[in-house]
């Protein structure tokens, strides 16, 4: 049996209850920096691989979705940047949050675009939180999070020539179509660090299996990222700006072709994250064996050359009557200010050493977030800003008993929020976390999990948010947070070369989010009649089950592993329609890759498959007893499978770390088809066709 071990927060989430689902194919441990993260004895819930700086070099992944390709439960939308929607077991992007450096909003800009982007060559680290989080997971962790870190300066020293100053520059070319190129610098002095990175992807527009040309797809994807830290023995403050940019030309609906060009309107557009984050971690204080906190801003928005055909920005306002008006740049965007302070104290129970209590680990803290929501253009007479703040306190114990590993925590959120028209509702909800992890022998445990969670009320769309078109929408005077309740039974099996993994799952979220509904609000009109207005509230309930199970062997040269995952998430007696950013049905997902690396020279040779089942027309809607069907009602549509399969290679000229050299063929087949994790539709986006990548990066 393993020692228990204290994981220092800013690297794990919820740690001493996941377990890392094909990091432990490759690695029982994995390094980052000098911090360590074992990950045999975190079986209670079920985490992807961390995805390490050096699997990143190994890659010629320009985006999450390729990162993250091995992964069965994570699903990918078609097209390119925020026209991806994504989906962690079924739950789209309203459900789940993409987390850098511990900052993260729920806003969103439009409903017909996805909500994350994110660079992988400015981060370190990428892992995946999946279900609902324990007590210390954060807000609104009702469904799950990719989890990021920023790069710093050790990470990029550990390959470079001087111990103290480094430059890295990369190179990568795709034949369908795009290209990239990227620098850093860093360095660092006896307390003092900085890294400089810039990375810049050229994507022009791809064509699909069949040959076609997706108009529209083509960006210009730009990120920068600065961050310098100082370091006064036992504690460390950190400064980091990190700044992403996806620019083209892009139609109103993004999640679409061009079906129509003066309904889809396409102009140049800008969609821009940003953010500033301030970090101190502390250790040895005492009371407490190590302290992280932070305080962020971040700003998710997009800049449009021109809103001419844009009836969402401009519907019912004085633009929709004046074409030079509408005609003219605007910006949206949702901003969140917040900061978090998070304790993690270790206890050695000597006294108790005799009744099998081995240690104790507190985790206690506080999370904060502000959010507002900025619409394009003017708003309409009478209305203000969304905002909403949302403030957490959590208590969680993790105890080691014998060959038990118990987990139970608290966890008390507070949203108020502020709609359209200026009204205001607040709430208050505890949710308790409970898990047990059982080693039967020292490479099989055994667990399981009931968790609660809550996720505030989100914002109307920013740019329907004007007043305009929709209404002035306001918050019913009984709006709830999301509550969900998470069950989960696994196991993890670990034995020299071989590992195994399973888990099944069942969740139910009450008080379902529910778009804008025409409710009374005791307004009247000028004959003293109430008045019915667009309000935000909750419908129904929504469920959700399934499993995943995954093998692999590591020996030597050889690397094989195979995964398998499936998810129903179901809408049950809601009015709003069963778009992909609350969830989506995908098929049973299968996923393999077998890898052989050759001693000298040093080169791996892989081949990656996955497999998406086909879901039926009675099946593929989220809404209970409903069907997707084409706008006219005529057309019925289901989710056709596919398979698609990868051949990589990955060569090391001086057989370590400091030049990789990556190949790949992607869709070696050619295959024609569309991802899952979009609407239902023949007018959603198709996937890539064939595409051979060539990327290299060196290290000085």
């Amino acid at each position: 049996m393993n020692k228990f071990q204290l994981l220092p927060l800013t690297l794990a989430v919820s740690a001493a209850f996941t377990t890392t689902a094909f990091a432990a194919v490759s690695q029982p441990k994995v390094v980052l920096a000098g911090d360590t993260v074992v990950s045999d004895r975190q079986g209670a819930k079920i985490k992807t691989n961390v995805v390490t700086l050096r699997e990143k070099d190994e890659s010629t992944a320009t985006d999450l979705r390729s990162l993250l390709q091995d992964e069965p439960a994570i699903g990918f939308g078609g097209g390119n940047g925020t026209s991806q929607f994504v989906s962690i077991r079924g739950m789209g992007h309203n459900a789940i949050d993409l987390k850098i450096d511990n900052a993260y909003q729920d806003g969103q800009l439009h409903y017909h675009q996805g909500r994350f982007m994110l660079d992988p060559q400015m981060v370190k680290v990428v892992s995946v939180q999946k279900g609902a989080g324990f007590a210390s997971a954060g807000i609104g962790a009702t469904n799950g999070a990719i989890v990021t870190k920023t790069l710093d300066a050790n990470d990029l020293l550990a390959n470079s020539s001087n111990p103290n100053f480094g430059a890295k520059v990369k190179a990568d070319y795709s034949s369908n179509k795009g290209h990239g190129y990227g620098a850093s610098a860093f360095g660092k002095t006896d307390n003092f660090d900085f890294v400089v990175s810039a990375n810049v992807v050229n994507d022009s527009n791809y064509k699909d299996g069949s040959g076609r040309e997706i108009e529209y797809s083509a960006l210009d994807k730009k990120s920068y990222l600065a961050k310098a830290g100082v370091n006064l023995g036992d504690h460390r403050l950190s400064l980091s700006h990190l700044q992403e940019s996806h620019k083209g030309v892009r139609p109103v609906r993004e999640e679409f072709v061009n079906f129509d060009l003066k309904r889809q309107a396409p102009h140049q557009r800008d969609t821009y994250q940003k953010l500033t984050n301030l970090e101190w971690t502390g250790k040895n204080l005492g009371f407490a064996n190590e302290a992280v906190a932070n305080v962020y801003r971040l700003e998710h928005g997009r800049d449009s050359q021109s809103d001419l055909g844009n009836g969402y920005a401009t519907g019912g306002s004085p633009e929709a009557k004046d074409d030079k008006l509408a005609d003219t740049p605007s910006n949206m965007h949702v901003v969140a200010t917040g900061a978090n302070l998070n304790f993690d104290t270790e206890f050695n129970h000597s006294p108790l050493k005799g009744f099998g209590v081995d240690h104790t680990l507190l985790k206690y803290g506080i999370n904060y977030r502000h959010q507002e929501a900025v619409p394009p253009r003017s708003l309409n007479a009478g209305v203000v800003h969304q905002e909403k703040t949302d403030a957490g306190i959590y208590l969680e114990a993790v105890n080691q008993i014998n060959d038990f590993t118990i987990n139970t925590g608290v966890r008390v959120d507070r949203f108020d929020f502020k709609a359209m028209d200026g009204k205001k509702v607040g709430k208050t909800d505890i949710n308790p976390s409970f898990g047990v992890i059982y080693d039967v022998n020292p490479n099989l445990s055994v667990s399981g999990n009931l968790i609660y969670a809550t996720r505030s009320p989100r914002f109307a769309d920013a740019i329907l948010s004007r007043g305009y078109r929709g209404g002035v929408i306001s918050i019913d005077d009984n709006a709830k947070a999301e509550k969900a309740r998470n069950t989960e039974i696994g196991f993890n099996y670990n034995n020299g070369p071989y590992t195994a993994f399973g888990s099944y799952f069942w969740q139910r979220v009450d008080n379902a989010r529910a778009t804008a509904d025409r409710v009374r609000h005791g307004t009247t009109d000028a004959n003293g009649k109430p008045i019915k207005v667009p309000t935000l509230g909750n419908q129904g309930h929504q469920t959700n089950h399934g499993y995943e199970l995954g093998v692999g062997y590591t020996e030597g040269a050889w690397r094989a592993r195979a995964g398998v995952a499936h998810s129903k998430p179901t809408m049950h007696n809601v009015k709003f329609g069963g778009n992909p950013e609350y969830a989506v049905r995908t098929g049973r997902t299968w996923t393999a890759d077998v890898a052989y690396r050759l001693p000298n020279p040093s080169v791996e040779l892989g081949v990656r498959h996955t497999l998406v089942e086909g879901v039926d027309a009675k099946d593929t809607s989220i809404i209970s007893g409903q069907l997707d069907k084409s706008r006219d009602g005529k057309t019925i549509y289901n989710r056709e499978g596919y398979n698609v399969s990868d051949i990589y290679a990955n060569w090391k000229p001086y057989g370590n770390d400091k030049v990789n050299v990556n190949f790949s063929v992607n869709n070696v087949f050619n295959k024609n088809y569309r991802p899952h994790t979009q609407r239902a539709s023949d007018i959603t986006l198709p996937g890539a066709g064939r595409d051979f990548r060539v990327g290299v990066n060196f290290t000085y």
